[in-house]
């Protein structure tokens, strides 16, 4: 009795596995890329495209949304701290900064980049940055 229920273990965990490596297969490469690049060692929960916007939700993990491009346009920790190497690589230099003096570059649980400014989601507050004059702003709710 104890054989069968570890074989359906078995193959309850091969069938998982294959469903991620199908979603991977499936990523334009620039989304794997980055996915690898950022959340290395992760699977896939799903992935869709819809009008040239992709989305992508890893497994316990974050969503991400891309443009045409394959740029990110939003990517939400749920939850969870975005990676420190994503904040360092990916946000404006400037803002970097701000963040690096205000010992905030840890702190960040969500990311908006749109054409004119990029919004990050703090623990109880938001960071805005403009991009055309390089302002930056706390925005406490």
């Amino acid at each position: 009795m104890i054989y069968k229920k570890e074989i359906a273990g078995v193959i309850a965990i091969l069938m998982l596995m294959a469903c991620s490596h199908s979603l991977w297969d499936s990523l334009p490469g620039p989304i794997s890329t980055f996915i690898s690049t950022y959340y290395p060692l992760s699977n896939i929960s799903s992935y869709d495209e819809n009008n040239g916007t992709y989305y992508v939700t890893i497994k316990n993990g974050a969503s991400i949304t891309f443009d045409s491009d394959f740029q990110w346009t939003y990517i939400n920790g749920n939850g969870e701290k975005l990676p420190q190497i994503f904040v360092e690589d990916k946000l404006e230099p400037k803002l970097v900064q701000y963040l690096m003096e205000t010992e905030s570059v840890g702190e960040v649980f969500a990311a908006h980049n749109e054409p004119r400014e990029v919004i990050l989601d703090m623990l109880d507050y938001k960071i805005r940055y403009i991009k055309e004059s390089g302002e930056i702003m706390e925005i406490r709710e």
